[in-house]
C-alpha cells in the first residue's frame, strides 16, 4: 500500500474515532451512589487500540503517527467553543484527565515498535 493510502486511511479513521472518543469520555454511570466515569477510560482504550491496530495492519509507524496528529486536532477543535457557545470539553476533571492522559498515552503508543502480522499456516 502506498504512503497516501496510508496516511488517508489512517486521516479517516483518525478523524471518526476521535470525535466519538471526544464525546464518549464524558460518560459516567452512577452504582450505589457512586459516580463512575468510565467513559473516559473506555475513550482513552479504543484510542490506544485504534493506533496499535493501524501500526500493525500497516507495518509502519506512519498510520499510528496520522492517527495521533488527527487525534490533537479534533480534541483542539472540541475544546474551542463554537459560535454559538458550544463546548465539549467543559472544565472539569475528565475532561483535563482525556486530554493529558490522552496525550501521553497515545504519544508513548505511536512511538512503539511496530508488531509484526501473525504468520499464516498454510
Amino acid at each position: 500500500m502506498t504512503k497516501l493510502r496510508i496516511v488517508l486511511v489512517s486521516a479517516v479513521v483518525g478523524l471518526f474515532v476521535s470525535t466519538i472518543a471526544g464525546f464518549a469520555h464524558a460518560d459516567r454511570i452512577v452504582m450505589a451512589g457512586i459516580r463512575i466515569p468510565y467513559g473516559l477510560f473506555l475513550a482513552l482504550s479504543i484510542c490506544v487500540l485504534t493506533l496499535l491496530w493501524l501500526n500493525r495492519q500497516f507495518q509502519t509507524r506512519l498510520a499510528g503517527t496520522v492517527f495521533l496528529v488527527m487525534w490533537v486536532l479534533v480534541t483542539l477543535r472540541l475544546a474551542i467553543e463554537s459560535i454559538n457557545k458550544d463546548l465539549v470539553f467543559t472544565v472539569t476533571w475528565y475532561s483535563t484527565a482525556y486530554i493529558i492522559a490522552g496525550a501521553i498515552l497515545l504519544s508513548m503508543t505511536a512511538v512503539l515498535p511496530v508488531l509484526r502480522l501473525p504468520n499464516k499456516i498454510s
